[in-house]
């Protein structure tokens, strides 16, 4: 990935640091802040928990050695109920106990200080990729879906989906190989609103259009079940 890629991707990113050096921390997320969307920096693990649990950011950077709970715990918490944000953890020394672990949460990477601007990048690139891969979705038969573009990819050319219809696809793939009823994805699209079946076909329709693959199969009078291709 070239400098400018990294930028790209990266300016879309929110960013958590949490360190209790307050020197390292201000230049690191002086550095962070000329590339990421927004950085929110702390010293604890227990104001950092309040911003992830406000903010959601993309990408978490935690030391390990943090007053309270350590950023490892930190992780560990996070890790209960969010698979998908990507954590790196800097320390000051190596442990092998400590590496395992970082194994074990599925840590994006593992950083010794003095962490240099090179490492920064190259971790963070990693991170980017992550979710990047995270983000695709193949679908079968040569399309993709991209939740980050909510659009559907089918050999270099990008179709966007409208709010709705993302919206649905993604229900579908969340319940894949299940039968959706029509109530089922009406309380879970339209909400408290009041969707007709024909209003609900009208939109599956459309989709299927746009992936043209049989992912679809209509269950009649019931609702339908959804399988991606191989």
């Amino acid at each position: 990935m070239n400098h400018q890629t990294f930028i790209n991707k990266m300016k879309t990113y929110t960013i958590l640091y949490v360190e209790d050096d307050q020197i390292v921390r201000e230049y690191i997320t002086e550095f962070l802040n000329r590339y990421c969307k927004k950085i929110y920096d702390c010293k604890s693990s227990e104001e950092g928990l309040e911003i992830y649990k406000e903010k959601r950011p993309n990408i978490l950077l935690l030391d390990i050695n943090l007053p309270g709970r350590s950023g490892i715990d930190f992780a560990e918490q996070i890790r209960k109920q969010d698979k998908k944000t990507r954590i790196l953890i800097s320390t000051a020394y190596t442990n092998q106990e400590f590496m395992l672990k970082a194994i074990e949460l599925n840590l994006t990477r593992y950083l010794i200080k003095p962490i240099t601007n090179e490492e920064l990048f190259s971790a963070f690139e990693k991170a980017s990729d992550e979710i990047e891969s995270e983000n695709i979705i193949y679908l079968g038969e040569g399309y993709s879906y991209s939740k980050k573009e909510t659009s559907i990819l089918k050999d270099n050319q990008q179709i966007l989906l409208r709010k709705k219809e993302a919206e649905i696809l993604e229900f579908f793939l969340e319940h894949e190989g299940e039968v959706v009823r029509y109530s089922i994805l009406e309380n879970g699209i339209w909400g408290n609103s009041t969707m007709t079946k024909d209003a609900i076909r009208s939109q599956i329709h459309n989709i299927r259009k746009k992936i043209s693959t049989n992912c679809f199969e209509n269950i009649t009078g019931v609702g339908y079940r959804f399988q991606k291709k191989q």
